[in-house]
């Protein structure tokens, strides 16, 4: 693909295409395939994480943390094995979140409280590196966010109940 990040630098731009037809070709051409790598740079990351979910699955391990985080999730309207999917989301990324999320068979309304808690403490890793750098206490604001983000997930839950 070649862009502005692609050309050397001082460089003069490429001329756009005149004319109605060759624009939509060239816009066409260039949205499948940024949609592309989109999607490319997404199911590296979903579909791994979808199968090492199916895997512990399996494997009993998720059985084991369900059973550890079920009083926890149950305040938040989840079952326990929803857990996977919170901390693959603080640990890693939404996405691979969501690749978890899939492997499991949650309703809409837990999979709109769990997104609360995740939106909120998602790549706790990354960003914790990345204000540690900027001189904050990392520890200190990632918690704060994995609290909020429950407490966010909880009042989501009472919320929905309400209206649901």
């Amino acid at each position: 693909m070649t862009g502005p990040d692609d050309s050397i630098p001082g460089a003069p731009l490429p001329q756009p295409p005149q004319g109605f037809w060759p624009t939509v070709r060239r816009d066409l051409k260039l949205g499948v395939i940024a949609g592309l790598q989109t999607f490319w740079d997404l199911a590296k990351v979903m579909i791994p994480a979808y199968g090492v979910t199916l895997a512990l699955q399996q494997l009993g391990v998720i059985g084991w943390l369900s059973d550890l985080a079920r009083p926890l999730m149950s305040a938040m309207g989840l079952p326990g094995d929803a857990a996977v999917p919170l901390v693959v989301g603080y640990v890693l990324n939404i996405y691979a979140a969501v690749g978890s999320m899939q492997a499991l068979h949650l309703d809409a309304r837990q999979v709109t409280v769990l997104a609360v808690a995740i939106l909120i403490g998602h790549n706790l890793i990354v960003e914790g590196a990345v204000l540690h750098k900027a001189g904050m206490n990392a520890f200190a604001f990632g918690a704060l966010r994995v609290v909020g983000g429950l407490a966010a997930a909880i009042v989501a839950n009472l919320l929905i109940g309400l209206v649901g």
